[in-house]
């Protein structure tokens, strides 16, 4: 098997060091709780205002993109993260 170009082993190497984390955007968001069912890790809930986050847990979101997929509204956005 032919071995991959320098670009792609680069690229590789970059998203093997990024991880991603789900945002809700609060103003799109309309409380259907979509995403809090669907969260495989359940670390999604609704806040004060019925708005559904990811909650800070022992266990991190690690950008699955469920809950992404998942949105009704297209209220949910991935931000990369550098693994440190």
């Amino acid at each position: 098997m032919p071995e991959a170009s320098k670009s792609l082993q680069d690229k590789i190497k970059e998203l093997s060091q990024t991880i991603y984390r789900a945002v809700t955007d609060l103003k799109l968001c309309v409380s259907c709780g979509t995403c809090v069912i669907y969260c495989p890790l359940k670390i999604r809930a609704f806040n004060n205002d019925g708005k559904g986050i990811t909650i800070q847990t022992n266990v991190s979101c690690g950008g699955c993109s469920v809950c992404f997929h998942r949105c009704p509204e297209g209220a949910i956005r991935l931000l990369p993260f550098s693994r440190k």
